[in-house]
């Protein structure tokens, strides 16, 4: 029996185009209907959770920052934090300075970057869907140095390369950093978090807590940051959208995040109607 849903929310929960369909509404509204906790596990911070996730009254627990920060919305605060310490974050990011590299720090729920980098970053991400999540994720600062000093702890780091070449001349230099888990979105972009923070084991924290066993937690996903939720849960899914490496690590595979891969598994594993 499962009791507790885990969901990745970019190429997982959400469409390409960031929207959440009726379909998964309607099957996490029936499965929360039963009892089942329902928590998006993302890379995003906690100001870049869309609205339309905001707004479901059965979501009351959030992992954010690829499992640094898990946050209670009933009583708005963190319950369970793995940031990383400020000159690790500083270290790490000296390291990856570099001409048209987009650097930004997260925390407080925000992400950080000086006004250089917002401008390749909106010229990146201009006339798509990604651009809204930034403008609300988002803060420019003068220098980002200076702004990272009056930060105790980071919850995560962002680096966009311009190509997968720069990419590896970068991860050349910060791999000998430690304290720091690296994770690869993208052919040309890196995600930096505390070795600590891992969305599976904020997931099974969070189950522990709420009284859930492992066996009773199921994980969808699609990347490569969801490597560790589909390790960590009782029942995996991996959407058919989704990197080779997760569909490996995956129980089962549903359909991809534009034919509602997420309602046709949970209607199937969760609420029992055989539907696929």
């Amino acid at each position: 029996m499962i009791r507790m849903i885990g969901l990745d929310l970019d190429g997982t929960l959400l469409t390409g185009d960031k929207r959440l369909t009726e379909g998964n509404r309607e099957a996490l509204t029936r499965a929360a209907e039963s009892g089942v906790i329902v928590v998006p596990v993302t890379g995003r911070p906690l100001s870049g959770i869309p609205e339309q996730i905001r707004e479901l009254p059965f979501i009351r627990y959030m992992i954010t920052s690829n499992g640094a920060v898990t946050t209670d919305r009933s009583g708005g605060y963190p319950i369970r934090e793995r940031c990383m310490a400020r000159e690790t974050a500083e270290k790490t990011l000296r390291a990856a300075e570099g001409d048209g590299v987009i650097r930004e720090f997260f925390a407080g729920g925000y992400g950080y970057h000086d006004h250089n980098t917002r401008k390749l970053l909106w010229k990146r991400f201009e006339r798509t869907p990604v651009l809204s999540y930034l403008e609300k994720s988002r803060i420019p600062v003068e220098d980002l140095y200076e702004e990272l000093s009056g930060k105790e702890r980071i919850e995560n780091l962002s680096i966009m390369c311009s190509s997968p070449e720069e990419k590896e001349r970068i991860l050349a230099r910060v791999r000998g950093i430690s304290g720091i888990r690296i994770i690869y979105p993208w052919p040309t972009d890196l995600e930096i978090t505390s070795s600590e923070a891992d969305k599976g084991e904020a997931l099974l924290s969070l189950a522990q807590m709420l009284g859930c066993r492992r066996e009773e937690v199921m994980a969808m996903g699609d990347g490569n940051n969801d490597l560790g939720l589909m390790k960590a849960a009782g029942l995996s899914v991996a959407m058919g959208n989704s990197a080779p490496e997760v569909v490996e690590a995956a129980d089962y595979v549903t359909k991809d995040n534009e034919h509602d891969g997420v309602a046709l598994a949970v209607r199937r594993y969760v609420l029992g109607r055989g539907e696929y």
